[in-house]
């Protein structure tokens, strides 16, 4: 189709074919935001308010770059770019070369161009592939390569690092659907786990790596009419079940009570606690022991009367899962999407995983910073919440984690044998020296007990918009265990007041204004040298 799509809020682009090349489009494009007064202003806000959309399963036309301007919850897929993929771009008439950008994400995908990462602050890219000739280049503080095939071409000039791992552990890619032509049906598809998996699988692909439902095994939930407890009645039948857009609110958790079922939202389908519905224990609760369950494509939001968590896997740790559970695309949202003189919203914990062997790939868990309509602030700890992120569970993993402004310890790991591939997190604005400082609050914690943890490309901001506030670290992880390794972590001190006293416990530099902009790493560390 000779047709460029623009990418708009909470718009997703999704092709319907078996591989990207059975759906082919001119372009689809993001480009730069302006600021509330309908103007730019310098590099900014460029697209550092491009949130919640995404493209998958298409190909562009050869040649053609992508525009694709975007900061976090904008994930591309399973995408053929035949030319190059430019992740940020011009601002202010020419006279600065990039617009700001924040972080992204981009998985098994082709692009024969290359990737200009641009002014991108941090971007993990998984699976990928670039052209023979062409190069993934620039950045400005941290890119993340997982399993990725390809030259990076870095400048002496840059501040930046890159994390090259040579392959992804282990992934099984986003449940998908595919409309036959032929027999005129719908199958929802449900790639199997692969594992030291290095670039795509898509063009070599074939039916024994993937299983195919037919639809009459698919439940297709609609807003207003799929209750919390119609989608339980049908997910108990054995179906899996698809959310088509729109804003499912909810008085009840919806439960995975079965093995290998999968939740798939189509156009950033939104599960939300009802605003007159009581406390709950988790918007969305998967039941101990089970095998190969799969959340994906989801946004989640807390609600007035608040909850436990947002999402919940489990109840505890002690199981043995053979086949890992996956969550894929999940943008949690506490406030942000309502006016400063509506209740706040709450919730402890947005995503809190207790059982073992779960794979996480692409997780933003955003407390707001501001609401609309007029991007007023979000000042003194409106929208409680206590962490992003609580692992509990042994062997798990994460690909692509984004934690921000909550306001204890953004991510906690308390489970043996985590991994972390690639971590942004930016603390809260509104907090005090009182209430976060003094309590030691970080950015990301792995607890006292843990023998063996891995992070590998992590970068902790502070923007301490209200007040005067030191935070004492960004990294707090026990000391002299050999089982604990960080790479290419750092701080940055992005605006206001205050700063970072250390990277990591009590080493590495301070951030704070006298550094603005600049990162401060701890390169490669094995903690039992700290």
């Amino acid at each position: 189709h000779r047709a460029k799509f623009n990418v708009g809020f909470y718009n997703s682009l999704v092709g319907l074919g078996r591989e990207p090349g059975a759906v082919e489009l001119d372009a689809f494009e993001v480009l730069n935001g302006v600021g509330a007064d309908g103007v730019q202003h310098g590099a900014g806000p460029g697209a550092l308010d491009n949130f919640w959309r995404s493209v998958e399963n298409l190909t562009t036309a050869p040649g053609r770059n992508i525009y694709y301007f975007v900061s976090q919850a904008s994930p591309l897929r399973k995408v053929h770019i035949r030319g190059q993929l430019r992740l940020s771009g011009a601002v202010g008439g020419g006279i600065f070369e990039w617009g700001y950008t924040s972080g992204g994400f981009t998985a098994d995908s082709k692009i024969d161009g290359g990737i200009e990462f641009g002014s991108q602050q941090q971007y993990c890219t998984r699976n990928c592939e670039i052209g023979d000739d062409a190069l993934y280049q620039h950045g400005a503080w941290s890119n993340v390569l997982i399993g990725s095939k390809g030259v990076y071409k870095s400048e002496p000039q840059e501040m930046g690092k890159q994390t090259i791992i040579e392959s992804t552990e282990r992934i099984a890619e986003k449940p998908y659907i595919v409309y036959d032509e032929s027999e005129s049906k719908y199958y929802l598809m449900i790639p199997r786990v692969q594992v030291a998996k290095q670039g795509i699988s898509w063009e070599t692909c074939c039916s024994d790596h993937v299983d195919k439902v037919d639809f009459e095994n698919v439940y297709v939930a609609e807003e207003g009419i799929s209750t919390a407890a119609v989608i339980n009645a049908k997910l108990d039948e054995g179906k899996h079940v698809i959310l088509t857009p729109g804003i499912y609110k909810i008085s009840e958790p919806i439960v995975v009570g079965k093995s290998n079922a999968v939740i798939l939202g189509l156009g950033m389908a939104t599960v939300q606690q009802a605003d007159d519905a009581s406390f709950m224990d988790s918007l969305i609760f998967v039941k101990d022991d089970l095998q190969g369950v799969r959340i994906a494509g989801l946004m989640v939001q807390g609600g007035e009367a608040g909850s436990n968590a947002l999402i919940q896997w489990g109840t505890h740790c002690r199981q043995v899962v053979q086949h890992p559970g996956f969550l894929y695309d999940i943008f949690c949202r506490i406030g942000g999407d309502r006016d400063a003189s509506m209740p706040e919203v709450r919730t402890d914990k947005m995503v809190l995983i207790n059982s073992s062997n779960v794979v996480g790939d692409n997780l933003w868990l955003w407390r707001a910073d501001h609401e609309m309509p007029d991007n007023v602030g979000v000042k003194d700890s409106r929208h409680k919440v206590i962490n992003a992120l609580e692992v509990n569970g042994d062997n798990v993993t994460m690909y692509g984690l984004f934690a921000e402004h909550t306001l204890g310890h953004q991510t906690v790991w308390n489970g043996e044998n985590g991994k972390t591939f690639f971590y942004q997190c930016e603390l809260p604005y509104d907090v005090t020296q009182q209430n976060f400082g003094d309590q030691g609050y970080a950015g990301y914690v792995v607890a006292d007990h843990v023998q063996a943890h891995a992070l590998h490309g992590g970068g902790v901001y502070s923007f301490f918009r209200d007040h005067d506030v030191r935070a004492q670290c960004a990294f707090r992880v026990p000391e002299g265990r050999s089982g604990i390794t960080l790479q290419n972590i750092f701080t940055v001190f992005l605006n206001g007041n205050g700063g970072i006293n250390h990277i990591l416990n009590g080493h590495g530099e301070e951030c704070s204004s006298e550094s603005q902009g600049r990162p401060h790493y701890l390169s490669d560390l094995s903690v039992a040298q700290a």
